[in-house]
C-alpha cells in the first residue's frame, strides 16, 4: 500500500498518482499523462470503470486515475446504515457533558432565585435585625462623598432603635425593608453591579442627616454628644452639623455656664417631626411658669426630665433656661398603669421668667389627664351618698327594697359591699329610735388623689346633726375618714365606695360635746 503525502489516503503499491487527490507520486513520469480537456463519461463495469484517459480499469469510488492522474467522477454508491455501539470513553465523555449541563442549567435557576430582589431585600432585613453595626456596615454604602460608612457611625441608628420609644418603628422598619423599601427613607436600594458577571446586585444606600444649628448669641459653645465642635461667631450665627448617621443626638449651647440642652430625633422614618429636628435654635433665656393639673403627686416634665410635682393642683417651676423644643408633660404612675397627659411646646418669648406673674393666668399651663376626675365630681358624689342617707333616716321616707337597692348602687359589689350594710344597719338604728327624728348629714373632701386606672383615694369629714323627737337640742357631731378608696365606674358615669379604711383609718373630731 502507498500513503500520499498530501491527503494521507491509502492508494494501491503501483499507483503513480493518488486515487484520492490526483497527487503525483515521487519517481513517476507524469509529462507522459495527458490531461483531458473534457471529462469523457466513465464506462461502468460492475465496481469498476475505465479511465477514459489511460484505458487503464480503475475502481469506481476513486476520484483520480491512479494510473494517469486523470480527475474521474466517482460513483456514490448507496450503503446499508451500520448502527456502531458507543465505546465506554465516548459514553463516560457524554455523561460527563450531560452532567456539567444540567449543572449549569441548575445553578442558573439557583441563582436566580437566591440572587431575585425579594431574596436579596430579605438577607438585608435578616441582617438588620442583628443590630450588629460591623455585619449592617457590610452591606451598607452611600453616595455622600464626605460620609463614610463603618460600624462605628452606624451604633448611632442601632441606638436609637433600641430605645424602647422606638421598638415598634423598627418592627416596622424590617417589615418596610423587605417589603417596600421604598417607605424607609433614611436608606435607598440601588442596583451596584452583577454577581457573576449574570445577577443583579441590590446595596443599600443609606442617606446621612445635616442639622443646623442658629442662635443669636455671640461665644456660644456648641457641642454634639459632649463633642465640641464650634463657637458662635456673633449674633446671628448659624452652623450645620454632618453628614450624620441617622439617630438621635444631643445639643448642648454654653454660654458663661448657662446650658441648653436639647435632644434631636435626626431620624426621617417615621418621624413627621424631622425637618424641625434637623433646624435647631438655642438662645439661652430664663423662663419661669406655673404647672396647674387635676391628679396630685402628677410629675412635671420637661424634655422627660423631672422638675417638679404637683401638689394641690399646681406645681411652679422657675428660673429655666429656655432653648427650642422646650416640651411639658406630666407623668403619673397609678398601680401598674404610667399614665401620660398631653405635653405644651414652650415658644420663644413666651413664660419669660422677669414677666412671672404667680396669680396670672397668662403665667400658667394646664395639663389636665384624660378620664380622670376632679375633687369636685368626688364632691359631688359624697353630696349625692349622704343626702339619701339623711332622707333615709326620717320615718317620712320609705325605706324598702327599692330603696335599699337604691342606696346600693352607690358601692362597689352593691348589697355585699360591708360598708354598704353599715350604712343600711345606721339608717334603720335611727329609724327604729325611739327619740331620734332624723340625722341630717354633709361631706367635705380635705384630699383627693389618684391612686391606679379609676381609682381614687380620698379623705373627708362628714358631719352629722341628729335631730331628736323631744326637746333634746340637736348634736353636732364630725367625722373624719382619712382613707376612703373609691371606685370611678366609666361604664355607668359614676363613683362608687369601695371601702372606708377601717376603723385605723376613721377618727372623731368632734362628738357633740
Amino acid at each position: 500500500m502507498k500513503n500520499c503525502p498530501k491527503c494521507g489516503h491509502e492508494n494501491l503499491a503501483g499507483a503513480r498518482f493518488c486515487e484520492e487527490c490526483g497527487q503525483v507520486f515521487e519517481g513517476e513520469n507524469s509529462k507522459e499523462t495527458k490531461i483531458l480537456q473534457e471529462e469523457l463519461p466513465a464506462k461502468k463495469s460492475g465496481d469498476e470503470q475505465v479511465c477514459p484517459n489511460c484505458g487503464k480499469t480503475v475502481p469506481t469510488n476513486v476520484a483520480f486515475c491512479p494510473n494517469c492522474g486523470h480527475g474521474l467522477k466517482k460513483v456514490i454508491r448507496p450503503t446499508a446504515s451500520v448502527k456502531r455501539s458507543l465505546s465506554k470513553k465516548q459514553k463516560t465523555g457524554l455523561g460527563v457533558g450531560l452532567a456539567v449541563f444540567i449543572l449549569l442549567v441548575g445553578s442558573l435557576i439557583v441563582g436566580h432565585h437566591y440572587y431575585s430582589y425579594p431574596q436579596q431585600l430579605s438577607r438585608f432585613a435578616a441582617t438588620f435585625k442583628t443590630q450588629d453595626p460591623d455585619k449592617i456596615a457590610e452591606i451598607t454604602t452611600s453616595e455622600d462623598p464626605n460620609y463614610k460608612v463603618s460600624a462605628t457611625a452606624l451604633k448611632k441608628f442601632v441606638s436609637y432603635y433600641q430605645e424602647d420609644t422606638h421598638k415598634k418603628d423598627f418592627a416596622s422598619f424590617l417589615n418596610d425593608l423587605k417589603n417596600d423599601p421604598s417607605q424607609l427613607a433614611d436608606f435607598s436600594i440601588q442596583e451596584k453591579g452583577k454577581f457573576f458577571g449574570l445577577f443583579p446586585r441590590y446595596q443599600l444606600v443609606i442617606q446621612p442627616v445635616y442639622l443646623t444649628v442658629a442662635t443669636d448669641q455671640a461665644d456660644m459653645r456648641l457641642a454634639l454628644d459632649n463633642k465640641k465642635l464650634a463657637t458662635s461667631k456673633g449674633h446671628d450665627y448659624q452652623t450645620t452639623f454632618g453628614p450624620l448617621t441617622p439617630g438621635s443626638y444631643q445639643v448642648e449651647g454654653n454660654l458663661a455656664g448657662e446650658k441648653a440642652v436639647s435632644t434631636q430625633n435626626l431620624v426621617r422614618y417615621h418621624n413627621s417631626d424631622f425637618e424641625t429636628d434637623s433646624h435647631l435654635t438655642i438662645n439661652l433665656h430664663k423662663i419661669s411658669f406655673k404647672v396647674t393639673s387635676n391628679i396630685d403627686g402628677a410629675k412635671v416634665l420637661l424634655n422627660g426630665k423631672e422638675v417638679g410635682t404637683i401638689s394641690n393642683g399646681q406645681a411652679e417651676i422657675k428660673d429655666v433656661v429656655w432653648h427650642q423644643g422646650l416640651d411639658v408633660q406630666l407623668s403619673f404612675t397609678a398601680a401598674n398603669d404610667q399614665l401620660k397627659s398631653d405635653s405644651y411646646q414652650i415658644g420663644d418669648n413666651e413664660y419669660l421668667a422677669d414677666e412671672y406673674n404667680e396669680d396670672s393666668y397668662t403665667s400658667e399651663i394646664n395639663l389636665d389627664f384624660a378620664d380622670v376626675q376632679s375633687k369636685a365630681d368626688v364632691q359631688n358624689y359624697l353630696d349625692s351618698l349622704y343626702s339619701d342617707v339623711a332622707s333615709y333616716t326620717s320615718t317620712y321616707s320609705d325605706f324598702g327594697a327599692s330603696e335599699k337597692s337604691e342606696l346600693a348602687e352607690h358601692f362597689v359589689n352593691g348589697l355585699n359591699n360591708t360598708e354598704e350594710k353599715d350604712f343600711e344597719k345606721f339608717i334603720n338604728d335611727i329609724r327604729t329610735s325611739k327619740n331620734k327624728s332624723r340625722v341630717d348629714a354633709e361631706a367635705e373632701v380635705e384630699t383627693f388623689s389618684m391612686t391606679g386606672k379609676d381609682t381614687y383615694t380620698v379623705q373627708y369629714l362628714i358631719y352629722y346633726d341628729t335631730i331628736y323627737l323631744d326637746d333634746t337640742a340637736d348634736v353636732n357631731q364630725v367625722f373624719r375618714y382619712k382613707k376612703a378608696m373609691l371606685h370611678y365606674n366609666e361604664d355607668e358615669d359614676k363613683f362608687q365606695i369601695d371601702n372606708l379604711g377601717g376603723v385605723e383609718n376613721f377618727e372623731t373630731v368632734d362628738d357633740g360635746n
